[in-house]
């Protein structure tokens, strides 16, 4: 459970940092640079909110 939690924050975090990657790199068409972005950061919420209910459901099993 330990790993999974881990994993889950480690995949938040690299979708934080490619978020903010594209937001910063945006070239010609800074619209396709803001979506881009905030499906990254989708992606983060959903792993941010996951690790957070994996670490809950971690406690309640010990």
């Amino acid at each position: 459970m330990l790993v999974l939690v881990l994993a889950t924050g480690v995949i938040a975090s690299a979708c934080a940092i490619m978020a903010a990657f594209t937001y910063l790199r945006r070239g010609s068409d800074p619209l396709t640079a803001d979506r881009g972005a905030r499906r990254w950061l989708v992606a983060t919420a959903i792993f941010g909110i996951s690790a957070i209910v994996l670490r809950f459901v971690w406690l309640l099993m010990l």
